[in-house]
Parts: C-alpha cells; sequence; structure tokens
C-alpha cells in the first residue's frame, strides 16, 4: 500500500513526527511519499494521506484529497483536535488496521461557496463573511431557498458543515450537531438583531447573501474574495465529499468536554 504523509511546514514538531512515522510505515512494508504542495507528490497508487498536524492541516488536505476521492488519516499535533484523531504512539496500531481493511470510513459533506455565480471553491468546515473594517456593523440580507430570511446588521455570517460545527459555528453560539446528520448551519455572528438567530437547514438548501456593504468571504479559512456593496455570495452543497478513517469509537460530545473545556 502506498501512503502520501504530509505535515504543517511551519511547525517544526510535526515534521519531526512525519520522518518518525515515515520509518515506521517503510518499516512495515508499506511504500510512501511526501506531499509539500506539488501535485507530483501525489502517485496515481496512493491508497490513503497521513495528515500530521492539528485540524486546520487535515482541513487545507481535504481540497486536494476530496477531488481524487483519497481517504485522510488525521494524527494529531495540533491544540484541539476533533478530525486528527490519532496520537503518533497509535499509528503502528492505525496502519495495521488499514492493511487489514479494519477501520470505518467517515463521510463528510462539503460546501460549494460562489461569489456572484463564478467558479465554485469546495471547503470542508465553514464560509465566512465578515465585514471588512474593525469598527461599526455590516448589513446582509440573506435567503434560504429563495426565502428571505432578513437584513443582519452585525459582524457577518457563518455557514458551516456538521465538520465545522464545532469551530467559529460554535463560538458565534452554533448549535452542536451530532454525527449523522446532514445539515447547514447558518449563524450570524454578534448580530444586532434580534430576529436573526443561529438557523440549521437541510444541506441540500441554497443559501443567498447579498451584500450592502464592503466584506470579505473565506473558505475553511482562506480568504478568497474581497466583495463589495450589491455582491452576491452562493452556499450550496458541493458534489465533493471529504473521507476520514477512523480506528475507535468517537463520541463527539465527548471530544468537545475534553477539548473545549
Amino acid at each position: 500500500m502506498h501512503l502520501v504523509l504530509t505535515a504543517n511546514p511551519k511547525r517544526p514538531e510535526t515534521e519531526k513526527a512525519r520522518a518518525r512515522i515515515a520509518e515506521i510505515a517503510a518499516a512495515m512494508g508499506f511504500s510512501y511519499t511526501l506531499y509539500n504542495g506539488e501535485e507530483t507528490d501525489v502517485p496515481p497508487n496512493t491508497d490513503a494521506f497521513v495528515v500530521i498536524g492539528g485540524d486546520g492541516s487535515l482541513i487545507r488536505v481535504a481540497h486536494v484529497t476530496c477531488k481524487r476521492g483519497l481517504p485522510l488519516i488525521g494524527v494529531h499535533c495540533g491544540r484541539v483536535g476533533f478530525l486528527t484523531e490519532l496520537n503518533e504512539s497509535e499509528i503502528e496500531m492505525a496502519l495495521s488496521r488499514l492493511r487489514a481493511g479494519d477501520y470505518a470510513v467517515s463521510t463528510r459533506v462539503m460546501l460549494d461557496v460562489r461569489v456572484n455565480n463564478g467558479e465554485p471553491v469546495p471547503c470542508l468546515n465553514d464560509v465566512l463573511v465578515f465585514k471588512h473594517s474593525f469598527s461599526g456593523v455590516t448589513q446582509l440580507d440573506f435567503s434560504v431557498d429563495a426565502n428571505p430570511v432578513g437584513t443582519l446588521f452585525g459582524d457577518g455570517v457563518v455557514v458551516a458543515t456538521p465538520t465545522g460545527a464545532t469551530g467559529y459555528s460554535l463560538s458565534a453560539g452554533g448549535p452542536i450537531v451530532a454525527d449523522g446528520l446532514d445539515a447547514m448551519l447558518i449563524t450570524p455572528i454578534c448580530p444586532h438583531t434580534l430576529h436573526i438567530r443561529p438557523i440549521v437547514a437541510s444541506i441540500n438548501s441554497t443559501i443567498t447573501i447579498r451584500l450592502s456593504e464592503a466584506c470579505f468571504v473565506a473558505a475553511d479559512g482562506d480568504r478568497i474574495a474581497e466583495l463589495k456593496k450589491g455582491d452576491l455570495v452562493t452556499v450550496t452543497r458541493s458534489s465533493y465529499v471529504t473521507k476520514i478513517l477512523t480506528f475507535g469509537d468517537r463520541n463527539p460530545f465527548r471530544l468537545i468536554s475534553e477539548k473545549l473545556s
């Protein structure tokens, strides 16, 4: 079996962990390549991506693997770690079970974000539309499936997948979503209007956000566009999914208690 190993280049400890994991994989008879951001780092015979780092590292790699249908194995070297479930000490166990086919596949829905009906940008966690300046508020008019929700006066809005429910959306007052529920979460950020509350919509919904002031839009934490008055942001379900391999029981409520307490 062939693995692609990737680590967060900004954190030296993850590079060292990748070197140790590469040695373990080779000793177990796996072939591997090191992913450093180039398409040529992912050969056609790849069976899985091993991501060493935090959730942010896994989310960034998901933009590559989703288009190839490749599964991810997350090794935790970050601060929180909802998606990177393994510790480095567990990698030998995980690779043995990978070779034996003894694992579960967690398939995560993704979103597509478009600006003014342009090309879609896929994201695993969330779409953020946020005010351009530090002071004041912005004004957003948004709809769910062409049904107007109202005008939001505040800092912005997060549209999240269930995977992104424990990220910015949760910090902004959004709900926790149980595993297995396909939904789209719409969470206003510091709203100055009491009638705009967090919304749970179908994953197949179309969310439209019309700008009345300058803002920016980001997908999974990467800013993708500067927005001006009158611009339209559309969020829909993506045709891509992210596959994450798991090797044990996953209780999201226990994780939230452990990671965020």
